[in-house]
């Protein structure tokens, strides 16, 4: 409990005093679980008491000094173990003096009056105690600091942990995607097949017709050459989703086995990650935008050559 500086302050004082024959300034200390005071004065053959005293208390602050001190002067009278005692001109506090016990009745800020006993000490004990409660402070505040960036790494790691599972959450309708946008890539090919597949028959056609339905043959080849180009687009358009669905899984994936391995060196726990196996080997089993883009352009190029030959064929069929 935090003692009041003034009974602090003049319980040393009453416990110095003695008779007048004592050599050197009397010392009495008061000690709470967080303050010390320390006083000294000197008596003269009267029973006059003058002298000092300083409070020593821990510091609230988390950093710096781990003590905060202040002082004040202290004059009283004491006669018969009776004490009259006022600090820095202003306080007065009674109590007696038995001893090396001094107790004072000190008044509070509600009106009552409270009794505290000090006991006669030394400046070496004083030292000591002082030393030991800057010493606790310091730990109190290492202990504090340590918890608080404890709290701080746990909450950082249940953060990481709940990022980790919504990602895996992610995955399977990543991979769904992939898989969907790899069957538009299949689709789109075959459309090009196909169309590729009528130009021909349409050149077929050109080439047996006579001159008087070869232009209706030649509207069929342009036809045809028309939707093969039509279904190249929508090769190219299927080719963009593919590759935008396989970077966007593979995104995830390369961001899940980082964080894994981020939860796991924490000592947190780090989910199933079976899903995202499975995602990977999606991932290689997609992966043939190059070869169907190698495909497409070799039935582009055929395409453009039926064309061709189809438009010779017309003007020199009459």
């Amino acid at each position: 409990m935090r003692l009041p500086i003034v009974l602090m302050l003049i319980g040393v004082l009453l416990a110095g005093c003695g008779s007048a024959s004592d050599k050197g300034p009397a010392t009495f200390v008061a000690k709470a679980s967080d303050q010390l005071s320390i006083v000294q004065w000197t008596e003269d053959g009267d029973g006059v008491l003058t002298g000092t005293y300083q409070v020593v208390s821990a510091s609230s602050k988390s950093d710096g000094p781990a003590t905060e001190s202040s002082n004040a002067s202290i004059r009283g009278r004491v006669s018969k173990g009776a004490l009259n005692l006022t600090v820095d001109g202003l306080t007065t506090v009674t109590g007696t003096l038995s001893g090396d016990t001094l107790t004072l009745s000190v008044p509070q800020t509600d009106g009552g009056v409270r009794t505290v006993t000090y006991s006669r000490s030394t400046i070496a004990s004083y030292n000591r105690a002082v030393e030991a409660l800057a010493a606790r402070v310091a730990t109190e505040r290492a202990q504090r600091a340590q918890a608080a960036a404890d709290a701080s790494a746990a909450a950082a790691l249940a953060g990481d942990e709940q990022a980790l599972a919504e990602s895996i959450g992610n995955v399977p309708a990543l991979t769904s995607a992939v898989k969907s946008a790899a069957g538009g890539l299949k689709a789109a090919v075959g459309k090009v097949q196909s169309a590729l597949k009528a130009q021909r028959a349409a050149l077929a056609a050109v080439k047996s017709a006579d001159c008087i339905d070869v232009f209706t043959r030649i509207a069929d080849e342009g036809t045809a050459y028309a939707d093969l180009m039509t279904a190249e687009a929508d090769f190219e358009t299927a080719t963009t989703d593919l590759a935008s669905a396989e970077q966007d899984l593979q995104t995830e994936i390369t961001s899940i086995q980082a964080s894994a391995q981020s939860v796991q060196a924490k000592g947190g726990t780090v989910p199933d990650l079976s899903s995202t196996t499975d995602a990977a080997g999606v991932l290689r089993q997609s992966g043939t935008t190059t070869k169907a883009t190698a495909t497409v352009q070799s039935l582009t190029t055929s395409a453009e050559q039926i064309d061709t030959a189809a438009n010779d064929l017309a003007s020199r069929a009459c």
